[in-house]
């Protein structure tokens, strides 16, 4: 299991202020598209998402750039294990040996990881995939594309 982490930083969190302040941020943004509709190569929220035209276009707002395609996603930021991801960050899952989906990291707590992604069945939803008998086994790690950025515009 994951170590705690909520929504909100705890006193012993020990990232710095700005870096914990992007992550909430990302987060709290990614949260105001749920209800958004799936649409194949979506990338706004007017037409739709896809699962790596949300993930981008909600960093894009960050100054955070990503290419549309979860494989590509995949090698962008600082590879992150599972045990260690945090809000903001990236989950990556594989089918078949490869990389098909990909999903923003909202939560951390005792009940799992939370991330929101656009599904193609229900559009962008909140998830614990953790508790996911579909998402648990597909998952195949992380990456953070925060941290760097934070550091770059000190």
């Amino acid at each position: 299991m994951p170590v705690v982490r909520s929504a909100h930083a705890p006193a012993s969190w020990s990232a710095n202020d700005a870096e914990w302040a992007m992550r909430d941020e990302i987060r709290r943004e990614a949260a105001q598209y749920i209800g958004t509709r799936y649409k194949y190569s979506g990338t706004s929220p007017k037409t739709g998402f896809d699962c790596s035209g949300f993930t981008s276009f909600i960093l894009s707002q960050y100054d955070i750039q990503l290419p549309h395609q979860s494989g590509a996603q995949a090698r962008v930021g600082d590879a992150v294990k599972i045990s260690d991801i945090q809000p903001g960050d990236l989950v990556y899952f594989t089918r078949k040996g490869r990389i098909f989906h990909v999903a923003l990291v909202e939560t951390i707590d005792n009940s799992g990881i939370t991330v929101i992604h656009s599904t193609t069945s229900r559009g962008v939803i909140r998830e614990n995939i953790t508790q996911s008998g579909y998402w648990k086994p597909k998952i195949a790690g992380g990456r953070d594309v925060v941290r760097a950025n934070v550091t770059a515009s000190r």
